[in-house]
């Protein structure tokens, strides 16, 4: 019983120790004046948009580890004989086991194969969520840049007389766009593939999850 409590506790350490690594990587973007040079020159507001939901989003990843870690915990500890009666009401409140309970509670020899279905997809909903905020990232990303490109072509279109101060606040103009593109695509990109990381490893664990809920729901049947 202990060494099943610790793979399970295992799983939500492994997401907090690249949680720590994310804030730590935070932090010395902080420190060395990136985070900053990013809000002041971003004048498009998109960055900082992009980082509050990657770090939502992170923080909801690791909450829904959390839960799996309870569900599989739960489930490895449940008998052959399941008694809904006797799980508790925080365990009930967890949405992975109220999932496999509902649809225990509907299952029967004829209809197993359709419940692992049903199954699979409800299980997988925060992950087809989780699916969408990456995406969502990327096109923030690049709308950033096409908000970038339309400040610099904007700068041109102030150009009346060519002398030299002129061109010192165009190029200043120019690469203020340049900026708000570059920033906003990196932005993006990063958050993207790091939530796309975590999104993958709580993909793995739903695998694991819906073999051990099936084979639960083949043998309470």
């Amino acid at each position: 019983m202990k060494n099943i409590n610790f793979q399970a506790n295992n799983i939500f350490i492994k997401w907090l120790f690249g949680f720590i690594l994310i804030v730590s990587i935070f932090y010395l973007l902080f420190y060395y004046g990136f985070i900053y040079e990013l809000f002041e020159n971003d004048v498009s507001f998109i960055s900082p948009i992009i980082l509050l939901i990657f770090m939502i989003s992170t923080i909801f990843v690791g909450y829904q580890v959390n839960s799996l870690q309870i569900c599989i915990n739960t489930l490895k500890a449940s008998n052959d004989d399941l008694n809904i009666e006797t799980v508790n009401k925080d365990k009930r409140q967890n949405y992975y086991l109220t999932c496999i309970y509902e649809l225990y509670e509907l299952t029967n020899t004829s209809n197993l194969s359709n419940m692992h279905e049903v199954l699979e997809l409800r299980l997988s909903k925060y992950l087809r969520i989780l699916s969408l905020v990456v995406d969502l990232l990327i096109r923030l990303g690049l709308v950033g840049t096409v908000i970038g490109f339309i400040l610099m072509l904007q700068s041109v279109t102030l150009i009346e007389d060519f002398d030299i101060g002129l061109m010192q606040d165009l190029m200043k103009n120019m690469s203020g766009g340049m900026m708000v593109a570059l920033y906003t695509t990196l932005t993006g990109l990063i958050t993207a593939i790091v939530l796309m990381f975590q999104n993958k490893y709580l993909e793995l664990l739903l695998i694991d999850l819906y073999s051990l809920a099936s084979e639960k729901l083949r043998v309470w049947t």
